[in-house]
């Protein structure tokens, strides 16, 4: 095998590539392996298909819809563009089957890719699933491994299930119509997948709602779909400044993704947006559990961390949709029940049936229903808004900062540089988690402990830095910093530049 195969589109949370790089043959390969995988690995027999907006994933989806039925699977799609949270509803109600998300999600427009469910709404990741998930497709994929014919051909199925999604969602966020009457927001879906779903919920709930960016575009021709890149939401952020909305919302290119947005024009981090909501999420869940469990990333800002855990036990966990939504999965019976990373994903143990949960939960992301309950919450108590805003403006933040090596060799070797320079400053420096497992990253944190709750004192002055790893990327490393004070948080961004300047000197790195 050689680069020509494209081995680097198997990443440790999904299958992500350009679409220039995934040549025919190579499609065909990868959509075989899958299949050869689902009828040998875990013999199910059907499969959900669903896609977003951007152009190339029409062609992979083409691919399994004329492979699929030939190797005797059912196939149950909706061929026009969806979120990949309505998506997952989809799934929900079709647990036998497998699933197939045709998305690269928040990245550029030339970027494909495959988000893959075992049936029971396992995520498959590099090593989770059975037979070990994606790295099980992988090696099919380089065996060029593929079924057999079936002497019956499966069906295909058209199923929309907007209106369900849109009924479950709103019904578990307690949104009812006109509850919402009142309220003025603005929405920016960045041509994404999102637009539909979450327009027609809010103005069903009653919120005069102004949009941006409404039409799925795969070219994306206002730049990359991703609320937290400047220059693609940065008109959005000077659109709510003018005044006239109570808050917006801002979504990424398959909807999975939520920003809240204050009527100042600022953003509001979505580990405060999920402090307010655990008392409601909390509340959901109050029958089944006497406490509940939630999970906030490496990047979790600490002020954020220690008002959510006022309300719920708070855990840092790694990055990954799949490695959280399977930690949510294996923690339901314990009262694990929801997930937030400051990229604005949010995650939850769903009820598969919210009238009786005895029928159990999908750990999965349903960006509607948070959308929902915010607006919900924005409403009813925009008081918790402000004083979230005033918390989080007692904090610095420099939002966090890709770079790109061309060898990961030096990548690994800079990592390693910027720890020793903190370590040896006498900074905690934090590799696992509470319960000992791998956090893919490094947190270094001054004057913080290393575990914090409601509790803890954050008067003192005090600074974290998270460096990690894209694992969605090819060789890309990020930095993010947050403190109490400004000229702190910005001697330490110098110190650490300082470092990766010097690769980017010789060449071997370079700043996105």
């Amino acid at each position: 095998m050689n680069n020509e195969d494209n081995l680097a589109m198997f990443k440790a949370y999904d299958i992500r590539t350009t679409e220039g790089l995934l040549s025919d043959e190579q499609a065909k390969r990868l959509i075989d392996a899958v299949a050869f995988y689902i009828i040998n690995t875990v013999k199910a027999p059907s499969v959900v298909l669903g896609r977003d907006a951007r152009l190339g994933v029409t062609r992979l989806m083409q691919l399994a819809i004329d492979a699929f039925p030939l190797y005797g699977l059912d196939v149950i799609v909706n061929p026009l563009q969806v979120s990949t949270c309505q998506f997952y509803f989809s799934c929900m109600q079709n647990l036998g089957s497998c699933g197939i998300m045709f998305t690269a999600s928040h990245n550029p427009g030339d970027y494909i890719g495959l988000k893959i469910l075992a049936p029971s709404m396992v995520p498959l990741a590099m090593g989770n699933g059975p037979e070990g998930g994606i790295t099980r497709i992988k090696d099919l994929y380089i065996h060029s491994q593929k079924p057999v014919l079936s002497p019956s051909r499966g069906r295909v199925i058209i199923h929309r299930y907007l209106d369900q999604f849109i009924d479950y969602s709103m019904k578990f966020a307690g949104v009812e119509e006109g509850s919402l009457k009142g309220s003025r927001i603005l929405l920016d879906f960045l041509c994404g997948a999102a637009g539909t779903e979450v327009t027609e919920a809010l103005s069903l709930g009653g919120a005069e709602v102004c949009t941006r960016n409404l039409v799925p575009d795969g070219r994306f021709p206002i730049g990359d779909p991703n609320p937290i890149v400047l220059s693609s939401i940065q008109p959005t952020w000077d659109l709510m400044a003018k005044g006239g909305f109570d808050f917006g919302l801002a979504f990424d290119g398959d909807g999975d993704r939520m920003d809240f947005i204050a009527s100042n024009g600022s953003q509001l981090a979505p580990s405060f947006n999920f402090s307010i909501m655990l008392p409601s999420i909390r509340h959901l869940y109050g029958k089944a559990f006497d406490s509940i469990k939630v999970y906030s990333d490496v990047k979790v800002n600490p002020m954020a961390l220690a008002l959510q855990s006022r309300t719920a036990n708070v855990s840092i966990i790694r990055n990954g949709h799949s490695f959280i939504k399977e930690a949510l999965r294996q923690g339901a019976s314990q009262g694990c029940v929801a997930a937030c990373e400051e990229s604005a994903h949010y995650y939850m143990n769903f009820p598969i049936d919210p009238d009786d949960p005895g029928k159990g939960y999908a750990a999965t992301e349903n960006t509607l229903f948070f959308s929902l309950l915010t607006a919900s919450l924005a409403c009813r108590n925009p008081e918790a808004y402000d004083e979230a805003l005033r918390q989080q403006s007692r904090t610095f933040r420099a939002r966090e900062w890709p770079v790109r090596f061309w060898d990961p060799v030096k990548m690994d070797e800079a990592l390693s540089r910027v720890k020793a320079l903190y370590e040896s400053q006498g900074l905690c420096v934090i590799e696992t988690t509470e319960e000992g497992g791998d956090l893919d990253a490094t947190l270094m944190r001054h004057g913080l402990p290393r575990i914090i709750d409601s509790k803890t004192s954050l008067d003192g002055p005090w600074y974290q830095v998270a460096q990690r790893i894209s694992r969605s990327e090819d060789r890309i490393a990020r930095w993010e910093i947050t403190g109490s004070n400004e000229r702190q948080i910005e001697q330490v961004r110098i110190d650490i530049t300082r470092i990766i300047d010097e690769y980017v000197e010789l060449g071997q790195a370079q700043y996105l």
